[in-house]
């Protein structure tokens, strides 16, 4: 089978980090000719990108694979590859139990996928393992996927900080920071294509820099980018709680594109529970956090994610998080229960919570939130923000303010106007008029 003129899909599954991987998959391939299409049933090859942070995650990846495969079977297409997370975190396991699937490619492997898709269409099976000392540059082609008006810069690859509950650092790899120059050149380049929100992301944004010669923080990337002209938003997304700092904070503050959001995962509160999983603190050394936070930025949006049913926790550890949220009064809280992930620390500890005490309480976790959630909103009424208008959805425009990152928090609908009134990718003024627990509505202002 020749390779020429072959089309190509691509399935991204997880999280940003994985999207990012992804878009440099497809600006590869596209620059060496091949056909990038949107839908599986139109391509010859399709790709799945896939992500293993938990069990529920692999098993998504499994059945987008044997869904691919039903392509395969129908002759619709020629050839399907897996990417990503899974065949690092499973190899060789996953060519035996998924003989549908051609083609196996670790992280990291990015580079190889030009030569993988030509071997696979040859009739080859490919089986590539992952490459931690593979990292992105400005200079790395990029296919970016819609929204054009918002997209994700990775600063950082890989994780050091080994929780116990984590499979990230063996899937992919010890951490690995970006040059200052070359971040900042990929975001002149995302500057000069009219992007309006550029998040940053990494495993752990806030310890950027400690493995480069000259130790950079994460501050000092701030700065530099800060000097590229730029009336959009700069958004700083997974930032680990012990290493958040005054002068990480002041330098957002006197930054003006990056955005007062704080996404912040906690996990826990409790000592005894932070320290099984690997982390330090407890519940006053949070809200100490929490109240340093909002002392520099008084209007910070703050995240943060918690897991429910970690081995040992007692109904006085969940007692400590519930009344941490209740002090606290987090803008956005997300939270997951317990895995016990194959190769982790925590998958062996003694006393695991059986699954329906987990699924309880983070029922009860999600509950208090959304009362809190709530008034956070109610306390928005009569306010305006600055909003990016994302899509018109009859009867309303929708769009995201400061405090909501891409895909995983509320939006903010802008009510009394048609669908030609607004250009998505651009910002507007809305005075907000009604809250929901997790979504504001407003209109227009001017």
């Amino acid at each position: 089978m020749s390779s020429q003129g072959a089309s190509i899909a691509l399935v991204s599954l997880g999280c940003s980090k994985n999207l990012v991987d992804a878009e440099n998959m497809l600006g590869l391939l596209a620059a060496e000719g091949y056909e990038i299409v949107e839908e599986p049933e139109q391509a010859d090859v399709i790709i799945v990108n896939t992500c293993a942070f938990i069990q529920p995650a692999e098993e998504e990846a499994i059945e987008a694979l044997l869904d691919m495969s039903d392509l395969k079977k129908g002759k619709r297409s020629r050839v399907l590859i897996c990417t990503g997370c899974l065949p690092s975190r499973r190899g060789g396991k996953l060519a035996e139990l998924l003989p549908e699937v051609d083609a196996f490619v670790g992280v990291g492997s990015v580079s190889r996928l030009p030569e993988v898709v030509r071997r696979t269409l040859a009739g080859e099976k490919v089986l590539i393992g992952e490459d931690f000392t593979y990292s992105p540059t400005a200079q790395t082609p990029r296919w970016r996927s819609a929204p054009q008006w918002t997209t994700y810069l990775r600063i950082a690859d890989g994780c050091s900080n080994f929780c116990s509950f984590c499979a990230i650092p063996d899937i992919r790899g010890p951490y690995r920071s970006r040059p200052v120059d070359d971040v900042v050149a990929e975001f002149q380049k995302m500057v000069s294509e009219d992007v309006r929100e550029v998040c940053l992301i990494a495993q752990d944004t806030t310890v950027y820099g400690w493995d480069l010669p000259d130790r950079p923080n994460l501050a000092k990337l701030l700065q530099t980018m800060g000097e590229v002209p730029y009336a959009g938003w700069i958004r700083l997304l997974y930032m680990h709680p012990e290493h958040v700092s005054d002068k990480l904070l002041e330098a957002i503050a006197a930054l003006p594109q990056v955005v007062h959001y704080v996404d912040l995962p906690l996990q826990h509160v409790s000592k005894n529970i932070l320290y099984r999983m690997g982390r330090r603190g407890d519940k006053q050394q949070c809200l100490a956090l929490i109240n340093m936070i909002r002392s520099i930025l008084p209007d910070a949006a703050i995240r943060t994610t918690f897991m429910t049913g970690f081995p040992q926790e007692t109904e006085g550890d969940f007692e400590a998080m519930l009344e941490f949220i209740q002090e606290a009064r987090l803008d956005r809280v997300s939270a997951f229960r317990f895995w016990p992930e194959e190769g982790t620390p925590a998958a062996t500890m003694v006393n695991q919570i059986p699954e329906e005490v987990r699924d309880d309480r983070l029922a009860r976790l999600m509950e208090l939130q959304e009362m809190i959630s709530l008034d956070v909103n109610r306390k928005l009424e009569g306010q305006i923000l600055q909003v990016l208008v994302e899509e018109y959805v009859a009867p309303v425009w929708k769009g995201r303010s400061y405090r909501d990152a891409p895909e995983v928090d509320g939006e903010v609908k802008i009510v009394g106007l048609g669908p030609q009134s607004l250009t998505p990718g651009s910002f507007v003024l809305v005075k907000i008029t009604r809250a929901e627990v997790h979504d504001l509505e407003g209109t227009l202002i001017g």
